[in-house]
């Protein structure tokens, strides 16, 4: 047995341990695992040596800027999609001006959704082909990495299921859905859409199926702000049209009219905005040109024949609009939705057209014969004020 200290020399023993407790156990803080260790150096390598060449700082990687990216379908003359497309099949053009392509993707990307549905009184009988849906849109649109919400909308506008990748949850959602009110406020509801897929990675494509008799009653925002939101925000919008009576086939939605500046595809616009493609949100004057839309059939046609507001967002983003409302036609339409989301191309470019502000066209052709192509129709653009010539300025590499 050894000999035993005595409570004097225990004591001071423990006095002698603390300070080295001290310095070996206590917890280790965020920024000890980056500069709190001591340098360790390998049995190959001495103290005084030269240190590596360390890797570049995340600030001094150069990003484009400005870049317009832009979902491109194209279709055979039989309606079909064609799948063997390369980057030398496409010319893209933006005012009419060729552009050089940044990349060129036809891999599908990770889908996030909002899912559109008025429930007012007046298109209760259709609701029943609505909520079974939960499935199809979780098999064929979303995929294993899709997310989906829903917003439904009638007198007000209501988000009934956040951002979620649960195939249950949407299908309960939808299973949920009763009519309320007598209103038909489409604008918000797509505004409110547009808002929360913004918010969603970069990564997405961010699509909006709307659920709608495609006419509006009471919204706060009115037609060109849900065009320069949905275009400047790379939304794709297809449209499913209730059609509750035949009479509100003749009903047309209040478009504004060409103006006299509708001569000109781009127009000034007011000073003082972050200069890029998608900062449109906080432009509300410059009015929105008549382009040529390309249909789900493949037919050219011009903005102001549309009898409904689903269809014209549908044309100016890009996406499609089935106004045929049939019983057990919709599942179909929708899984044709679906095809068309996960067989597009995706083309981007930076533009060289900048100094030009308002609403640039984007034009794509394929060089292919007999092959139709529909894109959106465009995006609006603030030119930055020009500012003070300064011997030492230096071009900006932030992304906007």
């Amino acid at each position: 047995m050894g000999k035993k200290l005595k409570p004097r020399g225990m004591y001071a023993l423990l006095l002698a341990l603390v300070p080295w407790v001290a310095t070996t156990s206590r917890p280790m803080r965020a920024q000890d695992s980056v500069t709190g260790l001591p340098p360790v150096f390998s049995p190959s390598r001495q103290p005084d040596d030269k240190p590596a060449p360390t890797a570049p700082r995340r600030a001094d990687i150069r990003v484009l800027s400005n870049l317009v990216v832009t979902p491109v379908t194209v279709i055979d003359p039989d309606g079909e999609f064609v799948y063997d497309l390369t980057e030398k099949d496409f010319e893209i053009f933006d005012n009419g001006a060729p552009q050089h392509l940044e990349s060129f993707e036809s891999e599908a990307r990770p889908v996030g959704l909002v899912i559109v549905i008025q429930t007012s009184r007046s298109v209760e009988p259709l609701l029943e082909q609505v909520r079974p849906l939960g499935s199809v849109f979780s098999s064929l649109v979303l995929g294993p990495q899709g997310q989906a919400a829903v917003l439904t909308f009638n007198d007000r506008v209501h988000v009934a299921q956040d951002f979620s990748d649960d195939s249950d949850q949407l299908a309960t959602t939808l299973r949920r859905i009763a009519p309320e009110g007598v209103g038909s406020r489409l604008n918000d509801a797509l505004m409110r859409g547009v808002a929360l897929l913004e918010r969603r990675p970069k990564t997405e494509r961010r699509i909006i199926v709307a659920f709608s008799d495609g006419y509006d009653s009471g919204s706060e925002t009115d037609t060109k702000e849900v065009i320069r939101r949905a275009t400047g925000s790379e939304v794709t919008i297809y449209g499913l049209g209730f059609n509750p009576a035949q009479g509100l086939l003749s009903r047309r939605p209040e478009l504004s009219g060409p103006g006299p500046l509708d001569a000109n595809v781009t127009r000034p616009l007011p000073p003082g905005g972050v200069p890029t493609p998608t900062a449109s949100a906080n432009v509300y004057d410059a009015p929105i040109p008549i382009v040529d839309i390309l249909t789900a059939t493949g037919e050219v046609v011009r903005s102001t024949v549309f009898s409904s507001l689903l269809e014209y967002y549908a044309g100016y983003t890009g996406g499609v609009f089935y106004k045929h409302w049939k019983k057990k036609v919709v599942e179909d339409q929708l899984s044709r939705i679906a095809t068309e989301i996960h067989s597009q191309y995706e083309l981007a470019y930076v533009p060289d057209t900048l100094t030009q502000g308002g609403f640039h066209k984007i034009e794509v052709k394929v060089h292919r014969p007999r092959l139709k192509v529909r894109a959106r129709a465009g995006y609006f653009y603030q030119a930055p004020a020009t500012p003070a010539a300064s011997p030492t300025a230096q071009p900006s590499d932030r992304p906007q």
